[in-house]
């Protein structure tokens, strides 16, 4: 018997207007700096432009990318495991499964502070796990060493799905 449940990466819907808003910024700046005599200014200017410029390419970078599905499909046939899958744009990216026997204890948590962006934004939230034979936490949603952010309503869904087993 399997069970499917699918949840999404906590994507912000203002990724456009940042892209958008830093790369007119970007230009206004320039032209304010192609404009300008003085040295000083000049190159405060041109910083500026700068900055706004990085900020509207990574963010362009974020909307190309897109949101992260991830697709969780508990199977209890031989041993309660659950496989999941990580999807961008109907492509999967990534699998793994996970040992649902060896999980003690589950969590909802906030995101590992690994960024200033978190240091901002801190209601993404994530989802941890102890097994029996370690003592650290692990991660649940954590693609090639990146925790994948998710809303807290999304994480409580997941916890509540992986603990259907668990019990």
């Amino acid at each position: 018997m399997s069970q499917t449940l699918t949840v999404s990466e906590k994507y912000s819907r203002y990724w456009p207007a940042i892209a958008i808003g830093s790369i007119i910024a970007s230009i206004l700046f320039f032209g304010a700096y192609i404009a300008v005599s003085d040295v000083l200014i000049g190159s405060y200017l041109r910083l500026a432009a700068f900055a706004f410029f990085v900020i509207g390419f990574l963010s362009l970078f974020k909307l190309r990318d897109g949101r992260m599905e991830i697709e969780f499909e508990l199977e209890d046939d031989a041993g309660p495991h659950m496989d999941v899958y990580y999807s961008v744009r109907d492509r999967n990216v990534h699998a793994e499964t996970i040992d649902l026997s060896e999980i003690k204890e589950l969590k909802i948590d906030k995101m590992p502070n690994r960024s200033l962006y978190n240091d901002l934004n801190q209601v993404d939230r994530s989802i941890r796990f102890k097994k029996e034979n370690m003592d650290g936490w692990m991660y649940l949603v954590e693609i090639h060493g990146r925790v994948i952010p998710l809303s807290r309503e999304n994480a409580e869904k997941v916890v509540e799905f992986v603990k259907k087993i668990t019990k």
